[in-house]
């Protein structure tokens, strides 16, 4: 793990970054762009074609129509269901008073000095599509985490791609939820499918949810023929600590980000006393070994690649270069393990990360799975621009311009046409301006 004895604190940062080099990328870019146009122009052979290829499963045409999941939430473990029911009510709660207190089924609007009325309509999406990636670790939770927010938001068509075959967890939470459409299709070739359509499969308007390099890569060749939510990478964690913190707790969230399993996971520890750094440390190493109860030698492995080459620990007790260095990461997630001034000073100075969490309490893991908002959250400096996924993501905005209640003969609205007028000829579009000077002459 760098330090910031190796490089300066900034330095630090910019080099574990340097794992989203997009050049590293680019055969697979090339890979994925074949992918996605095999799909488009033959539809579901393609899909059969990599399906055979990527998950080794052979796909039957009726699968290719659709699965039908009902039932499936009775067969799921007991205990396991009633702390999906506990995630579900929370989930749903936020993002009902997210719905609400943005006033989006009203909307906004206001009277202008003419009289007429200008504002805002929010509508939803037509259709979505939802993946959840799969194999070793069946993310589930990402299930409540996108279709709960989008039937909040009113989507009427939601639609699943998930790896197959599809873990009986998302197959129960998807009878749970009532989603109609689920697809056993995985990878860049589910994306495809989303966004062009194939014989069985009707294309939707955005799609939403996270996924390996392959999946990210295929969301960016589709975007503009549908919308994404973005372009997610390996997960990131920032945690700023200081004496008040417990060494345990900071290392187990720490390596509660290592563990996803691609290498290039990151997490950074910024602290302000040296001794809580220096028993981090050690907490973070004893705890590695203790997972071997838990994981293989390669999962291991894995996370000691993340630990290694793209995580860092620095010592810091300035909030002004704290905030800076946090602002830079632009992480995922960030939790605040300090005393409640300093968290409310980084609170407000702190503004690039995709989720805060504040407090001892507020660990990492509660915000995947039930705190209420939806884990899908930024990565790669993405928070610098990005935010994470809501129910508003799953409507558009429709201006409103409504000058119904204004005479064209007034003489306020014939001074506005004439400022439209100019305004256009100085575009050198003359029939913007004969448009408006029309209504008036």
């Amino acid at each position: 793990m760098l330090s910031s004895k190796e490089l300066s604190n900034l330095g630090v940062i910019k080099k574990i970054n340097s794992r989203l080099d997009p050049e590293n990328l680019s055969h697979i870019e090339k890979s994925v762009n074949e992918i996605v146009n095999k799909v488009k122009n033959t539809g579901n052979a393609a899909i059969k074609e990599f399906s055979e290829k990527f998950d080794k499963y052979t796909l039957k045409d009726e699968e290719l129509k659709g699965i039908s999941v009902k039932g499936a939430y009775k067969l799921l473990d007991a205990e396991l269901k009633q702390s999906l029911e506990v995630a579900k009510e929370r989930i749903e709660r936020f993002h009902i008073e997210e719905y609400r207190s943005s006033n989006f089924a009203q909307g906004w609007g206001f009277t202008g000095n003419l009289g007429e009325r200008l504002g805002v309509r929010y509508t939803s999406l037509d259709s979505v599509a939802v993946y959840i990636p799969g194999g070793k670790a069946p993310l589930f939770s990402t299930v409540l985490m996108t279709v709960i927010p989008a039937k909040v938001a009113g989507v009427k068509r939601i639609v699943l791609f998930s790896p197959p075959p599809i873990h009986p967890s998302i197959q129960g939470l998807s009878d749970l939820l009532d989603i109609d459409e689920i697809y056993p299709i995985g990878g860049a070739q589910a994306i495809a499918a989303a966004a062009y359509g194939t014989e069985t499969i009707k294309p939707v308007d955005k799609v939403v949810g996270p996924g390996n390099i392959f999946v990210s890569l295929a969301k960016k060749n589709v975007f503009g023929v549908i919308g994404i939510d973005g372009i997610f990478g390996p997960s990131e964690l920032a945690i700023v600590a200081d004496k008040s913190a417990n060494p345990k707790e900071i290392a187990a969230d720490f390596l509660s980000q290592l563990e996803h399993g691609s290498g290039l996971e990151s997490a950074l520890l910024i602290c302000t006393d040296q001794k809580l750094l220096a028993d981090s440390i050690q907490e973070i190493e004893a705890q590695i070994e203790s997972l071997r109860a838990y994981k293989t030698d390669e999962q291991i492995a894995v996370i000691r690649s993340s630990y290694q080459n793209f995580s860092a620990y620095i010592f810091s007790d300035n909030p002004d270069e704290i905030s800076e260095l946090i602002n830079f990461y632009a992480p995922e997630h960030l939790e605040l393990q300090v005393v409640d001034s300093l968290a409310s000073l980084l609170i407000t100075s702190v503004k690039h990360a995709g989720a805060i969490f504040i407090g001892a309490n507020a660990c990492e893991s509660l915000g995947d799975y039930l705190a209420g908002p939806s884990h899908c959250l930024p990565t790669g400096r993405g928070a610098r621009y990005a935010s994470g996924l809501h129910s508003a993501d799953f409507m558009k905005k429709s201006s409103l311009i409504d000058f119904r209640g204004v005479s064209k003969d007034c003489d306020a609205f014939k001074e506005l046409a004439k400022h439209t007028a100019r305004l256009a000829r100085a575009e050198n579009l003359e029939a913007h301006a004969q448009a408006i000077i029309n209504r008036v002459s």
